[in-house]
Order: structure tokens, then sequence, then C-alpha cells
């Protein structure tokens, strides 16, 4: 999986295994989400917003 950070132009190198794959994939069905990308944002959003709440 490669994530792109537009603005320095670097790529993000992230190595799954195939049991994380179909998880990510489950998720993405679920939540009618249609790329990694989206489905990296939605998580990370998620997660800081769990975290914030918690502070």
């Amino acid at each position: 999986m490669y994530l792109m950070v537009p603005e320095k132009n670097k790529e993000l190198h992230v190595p799954i295994e195939k049991e994380i794959f179909h998880k990510l994939e489950d998720i993405k069905q679920y939540h009618g989400i249609k790329n990694n990308t989206e489905i990296i944002r939605f998580l990370i959003t998620k997660e800081y917003r769990e975290i914030k709440t918690s502070e």
C-alpha cells in the first residue's frame, strides 16, 4: 500500500499482511469507502477524534 504526501512529494510505503488486507477490505465495504487512501484518512480521523475526546 502506498500513500502520497502531495505537499512533500513523498510516498509512505506500508507493507501489510494478507489478513490485515482482508480486514481493510471488509472495513471499506462496510463504510462504503472506495480506495485505500480514503480508508487510511478515515481510520486516522476516527482515532484522532477518540484521542481528543479522551483528553
